[in-house]
C-alpha cells in the first residue's frame, strides 16, 4: 500500500514529465489545457513537451499556447526531422532536471491522475512502469489484433531478453533522476521498442523496478491509431535483435 502525501511530494521532490508529441494537432490543445490545469494545482510538477518533427502544426500550436499563458511549468523542445518516440523521450529526459522524471503519451492515453501514484511508488523503486494487466479489464478495450500483436511481442521480448514483465510498452513510466539520466544516455533505439530496451538496460544495471495499474483512456481508444500492426511489429522484432546485437557483440551497453 503506497499512501500519497501531496505535501511531502511538494517539499521533498520536483517532478519532470516528458510529453512526446508527433502530429497531434487535433488533440494537442485539449492535452495542453489538461496539463495546465494539473500543473497549476501541483506546482512541484513541470511538463516538457517534445515535438518530434511534426508537420501538421502541432509545434506552432504549442508555441502559441505557451507564449499566451506564460506558465513557467510548461516548456517545449522541438527539432525538424521526425526521429521516433524513443528519440523524443530521450531528448526530454536528458534536458529535464526534476528529482523524478516520468514520461507519458502525448494524447494522454493514460490520464494525469496516474502520476501521483507513480511518484509515490518511486519512493521505493528506481523505476516504476505502468501495467495494463494489473487492472480488472486486462485488454483495456483494444481490438483483438492489437492485443494479439502485443502479447506476441511481449512473449518474444521476455524470452529473448529474459525479462519478467507482462506489459513493457504502456506509454507511462517514471524514474529516479540518476537512473533516468544513466539509462537514457546509454539507450539507442529511437522507435517504439525503446521501452523494452530501457527495461533490459535497467535489469543489466540492477535497478529496482515497480509496477502500477494503468487504464487506457476512452478517447485514446476512439482515436485512429498511428500504429501499423504489420510494419511496426516487424520493426520492433528487428529492434529486439538489435538490442541483443548491441549488447553481446558490440558491447554498447557496458
Amino acid at each position: 500500500m503506497y499512501l500519497i502525501c501531496e505535501e511531502c511530494l511538494r517539499i521533498m521532490n520536483t517532478i519532470s514529465i516528458i510529453v512526446p508529441v508527433y502530429n497531434e494537432a487535433q488533440c494537442i490543445v485539449s492535452t495542453f489545457y489538461s496539463v495546465l490545469k494539473f500543473a497549476v494545482n501541483k506546482p512541484w510538477y513541470d511538463f516538457i513537451f517534445v515535438d518530434d518533427g511534426s508537420t501538421d502544426g502541432t509545434r506552432e500550436i504549442l508555441e502559441s499556447q505557451i507564449k499566451l499563458l506564460n506558465n513557467k511549468q510548461i516548456s517545449l523542445l522541438s527539432y525538424e526531422a521526425h526521429r521516433g518516440k524513443g528519440y523524443a523521450v530521450k531528448t526530454g529526459v536528458l534536458y529535464a532536471d526534476g528529482d523524478y522524471i516520468c514520461f507519458l503519451d502525448g494524447d494522454l492515453a493514460y490520464s494525469l491522475d496516474h502520476l501521483d501514484l507513480m511518484v509515490a511508488k518511486l519512493a521505493y523503486f528506481d523505476i516504476v512502469i505502468g501495467c495494463r494487466n494489473l487492472t480488472a479489464e486486462k485488454n483495456n478495450g483494444f481490438k483483438f489484433l492489437r492485443r494479439l500483436a502485443g502479447r506476441i511481442f511481449n512473449f518474444i521480448s521476455r524470452s529473448l531478453l529474459n525479462l519478467k514483465f507482462t506489459d513493457m510498452q504502456a506509454g507511462i513510466k517514471g524514474f529516479e533522476k540518476y537512473a533516468a539520466k544513466d539509462l537514457f544516455k546509454t539507450q539507442i533505439i529511437p522507435g517504439f521498442a525503446f521501452d523494452v530496451e530501457l527495461l533490459y538496460l535497467a535489469k543489466k544495471k540492477r535497478y529496482t523496478i515497480g509496477e502500477i495499474p494503468v487504464v487506457v483512456s476512452k478517447k485514446h481508444l476512439q482515436k485512429k491509431s498511428k500504429v501499423n500492426l504489420f510494419k511496426h511489429s516487424i520493426e520492433m522484432l528487428f529492434n529486439l535483435l538489435q538490442i541483443v546485437y548491441y549488447d553481446l557483440i558490440l558491447k554498447k551497453y557496458e
